[in-house]
């Protein structure tokens, strides 16, 4: 990678300013906020699989809380983490009071290695991203990093850990089926964006992490937006071999969306959000429509082609308009074009086209019911 790229981004994004001594080209980075119980068995996790793979990680610890939190837990940590209790092979940065969440602690341990590294050296090195109450498999390096450096990003197969209390057991499994079908279903749709995005389970190529724009803070989602960047900028693969991540299946109220609320909700007796069959149906037809270079040289004739649905949602989010901006300035390639087609109709527009397809017939049926 050139150096202008890399010294523009730390521009942008200066890394923190802590101690670092490693040298490695992997680096696992692991936010912890009240993890001082989980983070000995995450740690001693990822130094096994080091081993089966014969490698020396840098394991990046981001030990923060946010403003107004009580400190106790996160400056117990850290000074067992400085006097050497883990491992030497844990890096360890502090960020006390630190706003906008894990996605911020996540970018201060990743945006530091990235700092350590040549310009030369970026395609050669990966960021595993990791929670401190995750556990990893023995394979976790070896079944997935050439995967990784073969470009881009892969989100890492994952299940839960098992919980000893049967209502969240039954909770997170429901939780995974859910999320599992979303992805199941994208690919059955033939969606580039078929890939789940999980902050403890995925790992990114260095080159790629700043072609990217690097992680992105925000108070949930983090993780989404992330690899939705990744996806366009460079790749996002889903592995699909033996799980290699072990998430907690713990119930959290940190962040407005994500596990720990979903399991929550459920203990709660409130029904997840199921998208029905039918709307990744018209999701698999509407892209099939602009599959053919054709029909993105005549967007207007396409439009006029689809169903009420589609046509109806690809105006209200200004399509036409977005579309002859992007192709004004395109090279004229069916090959760009249908890259640049999916980098307007992205993972967020995905799920926005599923919900607006979902909400359209609910409403049509109850009109209907209405009526009669």
């Amino acid at each position: 990678m050139k150096s202008f790229d890399v010294e523009k981004y730390l521009r942008k994004n200066p890394p923190p300013q802590c101690r670092y001594s490693g040298k490695s080209s992997v680096a696992v980075v692991i936010p912890a906020y009240n993890e001082l119980d989980t983070l000995p068995d995450t740690v001693n996790s990822v130094i096994t699989a080091a081993k089966y793979a014969k490698i020396e990680p840098s394991i990046i610890a981001v030990v923060n809380y946010p403003p107004g939190a009580d400190a106790a837990e996160s400056e117990k940590l850290y000074k067992k983490l400085l006097s050497g209790e883990f491992s030497a092979a844990v890096q360890t940065v502090y960020l006390p009071e630190l706003s906008g969440g894990v996605g911020a602690a996540r970018k201060a341990g990743m945006d530091l290695f990235i700092s350590t590294l040549p310009p030369e050296d970026m395609e050669k090195s990966v960021i595993y991203s990791l929670d401190a109450d995750t556990i990893v498999a023995g394979d976790y390096f070896l079944s997935t990093l050439q995967d990784v450096l073969a470009g881009g990003a892969v989100s890492l197969p994952f299940t839960h850990q098992k919980s000893s209390d049967t209502s969240i057991q039954q909770a997170i499994e429901k939780y995974e089926a859910y999320l599992r079908r979303y992805v199941d279903k994208l690919k059955y749709a033939a969606s580039p964006y078929a890939f789940f995005t999980i902050g403890s389970a995925f790992a990114v190529r260095c080159d790629a992490y700043i072609r990217s724009g690097g992680m992105k803070v925000r108070s949930a989602g983090e993780d989404f937006y992330f690899l939705q960047a990744v996806a366009k900028s460079s790749s996002v693969r889903q592995l699909t071999t033996s799980p290699v991540v072990f998430p907690s299946p713990r119930v959290s109220g940190r962040v407005p969306f994500g596990t720990g609320p979903a399991v929550a909700s459920l203990l709660e007796g409130k029904p997840l959000n199921r998208i029905p069959d039918a709307a990744f149906e018209a999701l698999k037809e509407l892209l099939a429509k602009f599959r053919p270079d054709a029909a993105l040289e005549r967007v207007s004739e396409t439009l006029a082609a689809l169903d009420e649905i589609p046509r109806e949602f690809l105006v209200a989010e200004g399509f036409p308009d977005a579309w002859e901006r992007i192709i004004r300035n395109l090279q004229k390639t069916p090959e760009k074009r249908q890259k640049a087609f999916h980098e307007w109709f992205d993972a967020l527009k995905t799920l926005k086209f599923l919900h607006f397809f979902s909400d359209f017939n609910k409403f049509t049926i109850d009109k209907k019911q209405f009526e009669g």
